[in-house]
């Protein structure tokens, strides 16, 4: 009977946002062990530790879930950027999609999985599309800051694109062949496209993972 009233003091002292990111986080984690095969409502609560009750109280469905955790990763590769600027703004955005935070087989796994309920879940293609241009947005901007001379937009859309495809083409390839390459050549083939279009930026060093 104590060992019981202990357990629900512990499970009482936890706020409903420390639930919810724990929810998150064991969805991020089936996603990375077994792609949406393994994204069950039992899996994701053996994962997290709790009852089938406890994560309806907290999301709605399980594609609720899904855009929470698709908003959560995003949230680490763009708004992480805010109130950077120009070449701090590239650099960081190369820095974090190759950190060891965002850059490891289970992450990629699990954005893999959710790349492909894009299409077919409109939620997610919303909000997919949404940031999306944020991001692209951003280093747009950024291009241009940082360009020599006065490039046409056509050009900064077109590096602003091959920027974002070199990057997820590496996670990709990451995600097939963890061994191919390290995470310095993953952040030294961005560079190195940016170089060839006369924007050169101080590299800054990836934050480790917490």
């Amino acid at each position: 009977m104590v060992a019981k009233t202990t357990v629900k003091q512990a499970f009482e002292r936890k706020s409903a946002d420390d639930r919810r990111r724990e929810l998150i986080a064991a969805g991020i984690a089936c996603l990375g062990k077994g792609g949406m095969a393994a994204f069950t409502i039992d899996q994701i609560c053996k994962q997290a530790g709790i009852s089938r009750g406890l994560i309806n109280h907290h999301f709605n469905t399980k594609d609720e879930l899904l855009c929470s955790i698709y908003a959560e990763m995003t949230d680490h590769l763009v708004q992480d950027h805010d109130g950077l600027q120009d070449g701090d703004l590239l650099a960081q955005i190369i820095a974090t999609s190759f950190d060891e935070a965002s850059f490891n087989r289970s992450n990629m796994r699990a954005w893999l999985a959710i790349w492909g309920q894009v299409p077919s879940n409109p939620v997610l293609s919303k909000m997919h599309k949404q940031r999306y241009a944020h991001y692209k947005e951003r280093i747009e901007t950024a291009l241009r800051q940082s360009s020599v001379g006065e490039p046409a937009d056509h050009a900064i859309d077109s590096v602003a694109r091959q920027l974002i495809a070199i990057i997820d083409g590496l996670w990709l390839e990451y995600c097939l062949h963890s061994n191919s390459f390290s995470l310095a050549a993953a952040r030294a083939d961005c560079y190195r496209l940016l170089a060839a279009y006369g924007i050169n930026v101080e590299p800054l060093p990836p934050r480790q993972a917490e």
